[in-house]
């Protein structure tokens, strides 16, 4: 009985989602409102940015840790390429200074170290950046 409930409330919260009814949402996080081109990038971005992350891990996983610095330079070139004019302007200051933090990491892991363990610090610390972040803004 108690699988069937939690099954059945399951499926309203996933039905309640899907119709859009945001209602009952206890999401407190600061909106970011972009336009669209704004957003795939900023998303694309985002998507680039763990992706990278997990090529970091992979690297140390082979004992390749001199992958960092390329795997790190593609997430730079795609940002400089793509990055949409006056987007910077558009985000809130806590935003700002976060993201001056977590790309400094970046360029630590482009510039610094093939240490395995230095590596690994700056991930974590991109890591923390990031799940601040989210635990701070939605994107709209």
């Amino acid at each position: 009985m108690k699988k069937i409930i939690i099954v059945g409330i399951m499926l309203v919260s996933i039905a309640s989602f899907a119709s859009g009814d945001n209602s009952e949402s206890s999401d407190a996080r600061a909106a970011i409102n972009l336009t669209a081109q704004e957003k795939d990038f900023v998303l694309e971005r985002m998507r680039r940015m763990l992706e990278t992350l997990a090529g970091i891990q992979q690297a140390m996983v082979e004992d390749s840790p001199q992958k960092t610095d390329d795997l790190v330079g593609l997430l730079f070139e795609y940002t400089r390429e793509n990055h949409p004019d006056g987007l910077h302007e558009k985000m809130p200051l806590g935003f700002k200074q976060m993201a001056k933090q977590m790309n400094g990491h970046w360029k630590k892991l482009k510039t610094e170290s093939d240490d395995k363990v230095f590596i690994q610090k700056e991930v974590v610390a991109i890591m923390s950046t990031c799940n601040a972040c989210h635990r701070t803004y939605k994107i709209q």
